[in-house]
């Protein structure tokens, strides 16, 4: 990816070592996914390991939507 800007990389890129996000494998309605943690009881979906294509094709499971999850003991 190309990104043409005035502005210097300090700038642009600042924050971004300080994200270290919190993902976790999890099987929601029969169906694997990568989760990341948004709060306590939500999180963002990242990716479907789902060899089923209908399961890519159901929108409540597209990646980068937010879903209720409580996670069990372990936590996430």
């Amino acid at each position: 990816m190309i990104h043409y800007t005035i502005l210097p990389d300090e700038v642009i890129y600042e924050g971004l070592d300080e994200h270290e996000p919190r993902f976790r494998d999890v099987e929601i309605s029969g169906i694997l996914m990568q989760v990341e943690a948004v709060d306590e009881s939500r999180v963002r979906i990242v990716r479907l390991y789902s060899p089923e294509p209908k399961h890519y094709l159901n929108p409540l499971f597209t990646p980068g939507s937010l879903i209720n999850y409580v996670p069990g003991p372990q936590g996430i």
